[in-house]
């Protein structure tokens, strides 16, 4: 316990001291009513009992954020069935009310047992598991605006964005499925909770797919609700966001009047929980790989909220629930039914973001179009690892979960340079590498010539403006959109290769790194 309740114990030094209530006065115009009796009046001597003591309401908010679709688990013990499993063990979640699960966001794109079916799957496990609410986190967007709205539509608890509005009318787009807060009962109480999306989020989704949208200031929206809730009957207000630790530092000091005892965050994968005042704010972190909780103890005489207990907790579990695992085991072999096909074979895994995983995609790329010199993706496209074994077209649909497309872009050698200039470090390259400070081409050794043109295949995201790349557009507004799902040319050099146990692809993508 973080912290005992000093309220109580003065609580149960005043109690003696109250004294009975004065009975209400009834309204007028009761003609029909039965009449009133008065009060008893005390004999002497007698003792007036002490008005009871308000019973505290526990409440424990479980948070987990950024799932990404491992409704399997990235690690043995560590899926979505194991991670109820315990949350019933430790926190008596399903059996005391007053216990709550909540998401910060980013539910389904990930694995290609959620990525393949568009998050269905993962809906129906998060179902399964019994949340209350999800943030709308960035990647909700991925598969477009009809696909999210349908996959609102299937969940049992609310999407959350307080600070999503429409560009022409500033409306929260409820026609969609997206709601500003809900209010729950928990334990007796009626508990609000507000959702925020971050404001970056046109900038690490398909632009296109939030064109329609404005993403407004947090603590603005925040404040434009609480009111709104309090008249509704919430008794607690908390938060779940799709925001970063700096952003929840800032927005729990903005908000610190409101007496918000909680708040969640997401998008940067990393756990993380701290005291702020009187608010506790956490990232339960990625992949169903961790959570945090805080416990909390509700006076309903005073309003007051005081923090009990909080941490953010990594686990493993053994024991896994049934109806989960059931859901799980049904999409893992739907996907196993529609991805199983073995297109290689790996002696040693490949690691995300990894020189042989960047070497793999762009230089696939290059290969299925001879055309063009240079192939350019961002990595944070790149989602997990290829593990060593038999490669299927699930291993690559797990690594680029996202429905992009290969766009042909002309460029300048000044404007590939500023392109270039302005990715390195978050930039797979194919086809160009650096030498003596400068920028040459693979093929010819060539150094990049500023007047002249080149032929550079980028994903479709990145060409919509995605990460900051607006200059794609700008540079070449008549790109060929060749319309090839960015995955495909990966999948065929692989199967080229035509590898075996006996000979695997590792030497033939080593060769392919600069």
């Amino acid at each position: 316990m973080k912290k005992l309740i000093p309220f109580f114990l003065l609580a149960l030094l005043l109690a003696g001291c109250k004294t009975t209530p004065t009975p209400e006065i009834p309204p007028a115009n009761t003609a029909a009513a039965e009449p009133t009796a008065p009060a008893a009046t005390p004999s002497a001597g007698e003792v007036i009992p002490p008005t009871p003591i308000p019973t505290l309401v526990n409440l424990t908010i479980l948070y987990t954020d950024d799932e990404h679709g491992w409704m399997a688990g990235q690690e043995e013990g560590q899926g979505a069935a194991e991670l109820l499993s315990l949350l019933q063990t430790q926190h008596q979640y399903g059996q005391n009310e007053g216990v709550i699960l909540i998401s910060g966001g980013d539910n389904w794109t990930g694995p290609a047992i959620s990525t393949w079916f568009q998050g269905q799957g993962m809906v129906e496990a998060m179902n399964a598991m019994g949340y209350s609410a999800s943030a709308i986190g960035n990647h909700e967007f991925d598969f477009g605006p009809a696909v999210m709205q349908a996959r609102f539509a299937e969940a049992n608890f609310p999407f959350l964005a307080a600070n999503l509005r429409y560009v022409d009318s500033n409306a929260v787009p409820t026609d969609l499925g997206i709601q500003p807060y809900t209010i729950i009962e928990a334990g007796g109480i009626q508990v609000g909770i507000i959702g925020l999306s971050y404001i970056g989020t046109p900038s690490v989704t398909t632009p296109e797919y939030v064109a329609p949208f404005v993403f407004t200031d947090y603590a603005e929206a925040v404040r434009e609700f609480v009111p709104q809730m309090q008249e509704e009957g919430a008794d607690v207000i908390i938060l779940t966001t799709h925001l970063c630790s700096v952003d929840l530092a800032n927005l729990a000091r903005d908000v610190k009047d409101l007496g918000i005892p909680f708040i969640g965050g997401g998008h940067c994968h990393n756990p993380f929980i701290t005291r702020a005042g009187d608010t506790v704010i956490a990232i339960g972190g990625a992949n169903l790989a961790s959570y945090a909780y805080v416990d909390l103890a509700y006076n309903p005489a005073s309003g007051e909220t005081d923090i009990l207990d909080y941490d953010v907790s990594s686990y493993e579990s053994k024991t896994a629930d049934p109806a989960v695992a059931a859901i799980v085991a049904d999409w893992q072999a739907r996907t196993d039914a529609e991805l199983s096909t073995v297109i290689g074979y790996l002696e040693g895994e490949i690691a995300q973001k990894s020189p042989e995983m960047q070497a793999l995609i762009t230089e696939a790329w290059l290969w299925a179009n001879p055309n063009a010199q240079v192939a350019l993706t961002n990595l944070g496209g790149m989602r997990t690892n290829i593990p060593a074994g038999e490669v299927t077209l699930a291993s690559v649909v797990g690594v680029m979960p996202f429905d992009n497309t290969i766009v042909q872009v002309s460029l300048t050698g000044a404007q590939l340079r500023e392109v270039l200039d302005y990715g390195t470090g978050y930039l797979a390259m194919g086809g160009i590498h650096t030498e003596g400070g400068s920028w040459v081409l693979n093929g010819s050794g060539e150094k990049i010539d500023d007047a002249a043109t080149y032929l550079v295949l980028v994903n479709s995201f990145m060409y919509s403006g995605g990460d900051g790349y607006e200059m794609l557009a700008e540079y070449d507004p008549n790109a060929y959109q060749t319309g090839i799902d960015w995955r495909q040319p990966v999948f065929d050099w692989i199967i080229d290769q035509a590898t075996t146990a006996a000979n695997p692809l590792d030497d033939l993508i080593a060769d392919l790194v600069q």
